[in-house]
């Protein structure tokens, strides 16, 4: 029984050593799914309060809706059963961009291209139908702490959704009775408004791709967010679908299947980054 003692006392001492010998900022991010789609409603809050009033009037009562499905990133637009506009975001788009945002912020403090590692890893090791992979332990020892993990992330966010949003206020979707007033229940994608979103996809996506990037980022800096997480976002996307020719990934998101050509897109965004830049200049 003493024998027995000393060794667990031992061990709690050794993994206490251990936990005290790891940085906090080299664990991937692993917030609570409720805090990011918190995040993700205050993107879009921001994003519509700088809308013009006739747009904020025709997309009266425009709101996020959020699939639980964690092994697929969507984001999209749809309308829901009751006829309003909704942004759709899967809480494995959530934590990609969580996960790409803490990629991009070692990026930043390192020159690394943490971001491109991960889209590498994803491609090699996800499972189509299992719960979306964080980076491999190990991913960020060594590496100066990022320092800007929250910046990035809402930078992320807002562009995904700015994207989207764009789209609405673009009109490539138009819902027969947007109100402002919300439902109870609003907030969960059901599996009959998943069928009815996937059916008018085709018509919505890919269509003007370039110019809603290029509009996405502008209401992304307008409410003041940077550009360094829509390209974050694009850089994972791009990777990947070069890993995917190399490696013959089995796993496809469904993001890439409605948002095309993610290095035509990340080619775009810089033009139309320096162009803003230059213009101000």
């Amino acid at each position: 029984m003493r024998a027995a003692l000393v060794f667990l006392v031992g061990l709690v001492v050794v993994l206490g050593g251990l936990a005290r010998g790891a940085r906090a900022d080299e664990i991937a991010p692993d917030l609570e799914g409720a805090d990011l789609r918190v995040k993700a409603q205050t993107e879009l809050r921001r994003l519509v309060s700088a809308l013009r009033d006739n747009d904020q009037r025709r997309l009266v009562g425009v709101y996020l809706a959020f699939d639980a499905s964690t092994s697929d990133p969507v984001a999209q637009v749809a309308c829901d059963d009751d006829g309003d506009y909704v942004v759709v975001l899967s809480d494995a788009m959530l934590r990609l961009a969580a996960h790409v945002a803490r990629a991009d912020s070692y990026d930043e403090a390192n020159a690394s291209l943490k971001v491109e590692e991960y889209a590498a890893f994803v491609v090699r090791s996800q499972t189509p139908g299992r719960r979306l992979l964080p980076p491999p332990p190990g991913f960020y020892i060594a590496e100066k702490p990022a320092a800007t993990y929250d910046e990035r992330l809402a930078d992320t966010l807002s562009f995904v959704v700015a994207h989207e949003l764009s789209r609405l206020r673009a009109g490539d979707l138009v819902c027969p009775k947007p109100t402002a007033t919300k439902e109870s229940g609003d907030d969960e994608w059901t599996s009959g408004e998943r069928r009815k979103a996937a059916e008018t996809a085709g018509a919505v996506y890919p269509q003007s791709q370039m110019h809603r990037d290029d509009e996405a980022i502008d209401r992304a800096l307008t409410v003041g967010r940077s550009e360094r997480g829509a390209i974050a976002m694009l850089r994972f996307f791009t990777q990947f679908e070069i890993e995917s020719r190399i490696a013959l990934g089995r796993f496809t998101p469904a993001y890439l299947t409605l948002h095309p050509s993610a290095t035509l897109r990340l080619a775009n965004l810089k033009r139309a980054v320096e162009a803003r830049k230059d213009a101000s200049d």
